[in-house]
């Protein structure tokens, strides 16, 4: 049997965890308790404390539940923004009228300050919007390279990129690519921010779904 001086709070912690029943044996313990409040660190009861605890708990939960209420209202908006580009996507007559809608849609509904779409292949017909990119600048085969089709990315944009795709613009940040094409990627569609809103670890399912939909509509382009 392990001594006075063995018993250490863990233990005596360990052991009411497993035995729940313990102060139905022992109920009178319960007056020798000293329990101080986490707020005030004076003494109270145990029923005090289980009240102030709750409380907590029902705190915390209210907290995660309006935060997915935010997040849900934030995806029902955004969700809405993306049916209406799809409904312009299928209206458009041709690819003219699909690219300006892709940068009218960008700019206007999505708020996007810089959008570009660029193509390092050579389209069936030239459509004003699209920039062809040559493919023999370093920078252009290294973004090439790096995007694979389904997989946007997002983050702090590369000064090369930056002059490049947006034609020397300075007043970018953060940037997003989307990229073009089923069984290779043929092009991006590039979003610019002056802020952080591109972040990396940014959610990219819509922007995923509307990478295809852009797709759908030109890679007959291609």
């Amino acid at each position: 049997m392990a001594r006075r001086d063995d018993i250490h709070a863990e233990h005596v912690a360990d052991y009411l965890a497993h035995n729940p029943e313990f102060f139905h044996v022992f109920p009178n313990l319960l007056d020798q308790l000293s329990i101080p409040h986490p707020a005030s660190g004076t003494a109270v009861s145990l029923l005090e404390r289980q009240v102030w605890q709750l409380r907590e708990q029902k705190e915390r939960l209210q907290d995660e539940v309006d935060s997915l209420v935010s997040i849900a209202g934030d995806n029902g908006r955004l969700l809405q923004k993306v049916q209406q580009l799809t409904r312009l996507l299928l209206m458009a007559e041709n690819e003219q009228q699909a690219v300006d809608s892709i940068y009218s849609q960008m700019r206007e509904v999505f708020k996007v300050e810089f959008v570009t779409l660029v193509t390092w292949e050579v389209p069936r017909i030239g459509v004003a919007g699209m920039s062809q990119l040559g493919v023999r600048q370093d920078w252009v085969k290294t973004l090439r390279d790096t995007l694979q089709a389904g997989k946007p990315v997002c983050g702090l944009i590369e000064e090369k990129w930056k002059s490049g795709l947006f034609h020397g613009e300075s007043n970018i940040h953060s940037l997003c690519c989307l990229p073009l094409g089923w069984d290779r990627v043929w092009g991006v569609l590039a979003l610019g921010s002056p802020t952080d809103r591109f972040q990396p670890d940014l959610g990219t399912y819509f922007l995923k779904v509307m990478a295809e939909l852009i797709t759908a509509r030109l890679n007959r382009l291609f």
